[in-house]
């Protein structure tokens, strides 16, 4: 083991120096330094052998140089290190960092197999789960995050062009100038390619254009997928445009299990969203917190039409047991809010009178 521990110090030290090389933006010497280091660590993991008593060495060590190798940019060597600790005994979190890993290595060989170039005005979206086939995946999983995003890009465009937001209030043509339109999908995992086009009679405003918008989503996307709420709260400054965007984000949000990662790709950056939906409980609480007697969370059907009361945006939901609730939506949810119109739902607020004031809505089977 001394040997072992002795490779495992130098890699180490190697790793460091490519953090500061690439901190200090020298990527080849970082690439090259990380390939060293992942020389040493793979070396020190091949010395353990593969049984459980020498767990969870072994899979950390093959955890690390597979980490290595994806820093070094060879990302063949990377996938065959995650495979070699997934061939042990590696614990439970272990094991969700090695696969974490491979689908990072993979979400990344495949823009590398596809070789394809992306305009300034593409969004590439990337699937993989066991929804998800090469060139298939089940209709719901990818509608619903379709849904989602388009909802997203219309309201950021809404932000970045200066209007207020409009709930659910009828928005004329100056405030919806760009349409989504697909390109076909393609094999590998499932990806499709979104661009955002100006109709004719659009009177777009040019200093924000569909690369705006798009750039403005991915970033905000990356932010929500590290949990940086901060970050996104000073990027979003109206609190019911954070809102809308956080929710939304959390429905694109892989489960972990059908889905388990949505790339989004642009001519210049990718984007590989991991954080699953459970990681995201509720936590928007309500704006109007007077005559609030305390919290609820109740399980029904939203079937009332929606309505506006004193100025508030109202939808009835149905019990399990039969009882018929007012549901205040607060401005940033009524998208999300009218995806779940019909089904069963799962809603979680503040109570005040028999009105409930929604601080979140989820379907019940998610």
């Amino acid at each position: 083991m001394s040997k072992v521990r002795e490779l495992h110090d130098e890699a180490m030290r190697l790793a460091h120096l490519a953090l500061i090389a690439r901190r200090e933006t020298n990527e080849q010497e970082a690439e090259t330094l990380a390939a060293q280091a992942c020389r040493l660590e793979s070396e020190a993991a091949g010395l353990i052998p593969e049984e459980e008593a020498s767990e969870p060495t072994r899979s950390i060590l093959y955890r690390s140089s597979a980490s290595l190798a994806y820093q070094a940019k060879d990302l063949v060597l990377a996938r065959r290190l995650v495979a070699k600790g997934l061939s042990g005994y590696p614990p439970p979190q272990v094991e969700r960092e090695l696969k974490d890993l491979f689908e990072q290595v993979a979400f990344e060989s495949d823009l590398r197999e596809r070789q394809q170039f992306l305009d300034d005005k593409d969004l590439e979206l990337t699937f993989r789960g066991k929804s998800v086939g090469s060139g298939i995946i089940q209709y719901a999983e990818f509608a619903k995050r379709m849904e989602a995003l388009s909802k997203l890009l219309d309201r950021v465009t809404q932000r970045l062009l200066g209007f207020k937001y409009a709930g659910g209030r009828r928005r004329s043509k100056e405030q919806q100038p760009f349409t989504p339109v697909l390109s076909a999908a393609r094999a590998g995992s499932y990806a499709v390619t979104l661009k955002l086009t100006a109709g004719k009679s659009a009177q777009t405003n040019l200093f924000v254009t569909p690369t705006d918008v798009i750039e403005d989503v991915v970033t905000g996307i990356e932010l929500f997928n590290i949990g940086d709420d901060i970050g996104l709260r000073e990027r979003i400054r109206d609190e019911a445009y954070y809102k809308h965007f956080w929710t939304q984000a959390r429905e694109i949000a892989p489960d972990g299990e059908r889905v388990s990662s949505v790339g989004f790709v642009t001519a210049g950056r990718q984007v590989n969203l991991t954080r699953q939906r459970e990681q995201m409980p509720p936590r928007l609480e309500p704006e109007d917190r007077e005559s609030v007697r305390g919290t609820i969370r109740l399980e029904g059907i939203l079937d009332f039409a929606t309505s506006l009361k004193r100025n508030r945006e109202m939808i009835g939901l149905t019990t399990t047991d039969g009882t018929q609730r007012d549901v205040v939506v607060q401005e940033g949810l009524d998208d999300l809010v009218r995806s779940y119109f019909g089904l069963p739902v799962i809603v979680s607020g503040t109570v005040e009178g028999n009105t409930v004031l929604l601080s979140d809505v989820q379907g019940s089977e998610d």
